[in-house]
């Protein structure tokens, strides 16, 4: 027990540790073998099944806000959804609610909303928010872990674990002894904060996990994100080796390490999985060879887009004995996008999340937050937030997601217009069964032609190359293009993006001329001169809360007359509700009198796209951007390209 862990507990907590702790049944449970977790149904085995219902709309069942899921399943195999009734939207500080459903015949039917821990709406107030799940399966004991807040939230919390502290955003654990039916809660602020310096904390949303193998078989992992002294967003695992009667911190990892989740690989390492603060728009991952105490150099797992958001990874077979096949499948689940909370999106990994080669979309909109678990009847749960007010469940079965086990690698590559070039597709085939029939499609940019492909024999285990010939038009659009290349078999899919560069005509010697914003309060960002190269990043706050966003502006000097010029302009968002809105082409030959030349929408999670305006006497060119949702929300333009066609 550390030192800060003993200066926390009260008088309180010391004598319901005791009773704990020498409690028969408790000790009897703990030295028996754990029950047996919920594997899911092999692929092979019946047909595909997805199904969905809500569990939580907002302005219904006494909240005009929902959250922020969780899910687990009990030893006895009910399913429990746990998520913030949230009474003004707002997260901690806000005097939310821990909520809770729950099933009990595999998540037809649903009891009535109950409370883990209930807010406190009159002052001085008192709220419970992010919810997180671990089920100990040699006790049955259910941890329900969240923030409990007062006065503060993530980002303005102070130093200190004085669990009365109202400047502090608190860690609490709730446990249930009796199935999820009734509670104890217990402020742990102490023990997740291994430095005094620490000021702020809170639990990843969704589910922690229970190791299966090796020395430290029964550990209790939950997932934290902490702001050290610095400032830093790090990444720690608090673990219990006794079932939860204590808690202990790991050493924090990485840097923009935010929202992160855990997940046991075959053989026994533990692999951290986590949103990224820094932006990359990938998920970033880290091994541990300790049980989740301290974790390996952090990585950019870019078959993972992420759009700096939660999301959920598991074993799709828990069961299974270490270093077996099926210890090695792992599912995941996230808004699968670099630019916005849509496209929700399942994959599937063989091979320890070394490669992602199956991806199957749940929902193609608004998709926020989510979480996975297996279920008893040998389905997938899946618990998502259909946008930012509501909670839904899912569950499928693994023939839904059509999967073929047969990862691919595709390098980048670089073409002119009018050129037509071959595009090698690496593949390993881990699905146990030869391909003989296997086909290859690449989905390419309109106007652009798949001459045609040569697919090998794939014998099972075995690698092999197959290659696809493309033409460009003419007439192309110059710049970046994603490809996404599938290989198919027999009903079952694998697939992979790469991205495809096209020169851009004319680039001419052009500058950035001006960065600025009609917000003074936000800043004028920041932009990469591109001075003759062929792209800048701009990146800027839309809006500061509560005003609506602002329009920015974005003037390039051309340095000459051309006839017709294009921007390539990628969209990127960011925030919990920021959108790219509108946009505006002015041209100029002084930089003081400007001619409108053309005006656009850009959709969420667009793609880079491509803007021609006349350009035949003009010198400037200035694009307006403007957001369509104000309030504490940030969002950026990036890869922005200029190109001059004749």
């Amino acid at each position: 027990m550390s030192l800060l862990r003993s200066r926390r507990r009260s008088a309180a907590s010391l004598t319901l540790a005791v009773a704990l702790a020498c409690a028969a049944p408790l000790a009897a449970q703990a030295d028996t073998a754990p029950a047996p977790d919920f594997d899911a149904t092999p692929p092979q085995a019946g047909e595909p099944f997805y199904t969905e219902q809500d569990l939580a709309v907002g302005g219904e069942g006494g909240f005009p806000n929902y959250r922020i899921p969780a899910l687990a399943v009990t030893n006895d195999g009910d399913i429990l959804a746990s998520y913030d009734g949230r009474p003004t939207a707002w997260d901690a500080p806000g005097p939310n609610s821990i909520l809770q459903r729950r099933s009990t015949d595999g998540g037809v039917t649903w009891e009535e909303q109950t409370f883990v821990h209930e807010g406190k709406v009159e002052a001085p107030i008192e709220g419970y928010s992010d919810p997180s799940y671990i089920v100990d399966r040699h006790t049955g004991d259910i941890f329900n872990f969240h923030v409990k807040s007062f006065d503060r939230g993530f980002g303005n919390s102070q130093p200190g674990v004085d669990p009365e502290a109202r400047n502090v955003l608190h860690a609490e654990v709730s446990v249930s002894h009796d199935d999820g039916e009734t509670w104890e809660h217990e402020v742990i602020t102490a023990d997740v904060t291994a430095d005094l310096g620490w000021r702020s904390r809170f639990a990843a949303s969704g589910q922690g996990i229970q190791l299966k193998y090796g020395e430290h078989a029964g550990r209790l992992i939950q997932q934290f994100t902490i702001i050290n002294a610095a400032g830093t967003f790090q990444a720690v695992s608090v673990y219990s080796d006794d079932h939860g009667q204590t808690w202990q911190v790991g050493e924090p990892v990485g840097v923009g390490m935010d929202e992160n989740k855990t997940v046991e690989l075959s053989d026994g390492r533990v692999m951290l999985n986590s949103r990224d603060s820094h932006r990359s728009g990938y998920r970033t991952v880290a091994i541990s060879e300790d049980g989740g105490v301290t974790y390996g150099e952090v990585t950019i797992d870019r078959e993972l887009p992420d759009p700096t958001n939660n999301a959920s990874i598991v074993r799709a077979y828990p069961d299974a004995p270490e270093g077996s096949a099926r210890a090695k499948v792992l599912l995941f689940s996230n808004s699968g996008s670099q630019t916005s909370r849509t496209n929700g999106t399942i994959r599937m990994s063989f091979d320890d999340g070394e490669t992602w080669p199956v991806a199957k979309v749940f929902q193609p909109g608004e998709m926020a937050y989510s979480t996975l678990a297996t279920l008893p009847d040998g389905n997938v749960g899946l618990l998502y937030e259909p946008g930012h007010n509501g909670i839904r469940f899912a569950q499928f079965n693994l023939a839904w997601l059509q999967g073929l086990a047969a990862p691919l690698t595709v390098a980048d590559v670089v073409a002119d217009r009018g050129e037509t070039f071959q595009v090698d597709v690496q593949i390993e085939n881990q699905s146990g069964r030869a391909l003989p029939e296997a086909e290859l499609s690449l989905d390419l940019p309109e106007g652009w032609v798949l001459e045609g492909t040569e697919v090998p024999h794939l014998l099972p285990g075995a690698s092999a190359t197959a290659t696809a010939t493309v033409s460009v038009p003419a007439d192309a659009v110059g710049g970046r293009h994603t490809v996404t290349a599938t290989l198919s078999s027999d009903g079952t899919s694998t697939s992979r993006t790469f991205d495809v560069e096209v020169s851009l005509l004319d680039q001419g010697a052009f500058s950035i001329a001006e960065v600025s914003s009609e917000n003074p309060s936000s800043g004028e960002g920041a932009a990469q001169a591109i001075d003759g190269s062929t792209s800048t990043h701009w990146h800027s706050a839309w809006s500061v809360s509560p005003a609506p966003g602002y329009p920015h502006h974005l003037t390039v000097d051309l340095g000459a007359e051309h006839e017709i010029w294009a921007l390539h302009y990628t969209p990127r968002q960011s925030g919990t509700n920021g959108r790219i809105g509108g946009y505006e082409v002015w041209t100029s030959t002084d930089a003081s009198t400007w001619v409108p030349a053309t005006t656009g929408t850009f959709a969420p999670g667009s793609a880079t796209q491509r803007v021609a305006f006349d350009a035949t006497t003009a010198r400037y060119v200035r694009l307006v951007a403007t957001s369509s949702i104000g309030g504490d929300r940030w969002a950026s333009v990036a890869e922005l390209n200029v190109e001059g066609v004749r």
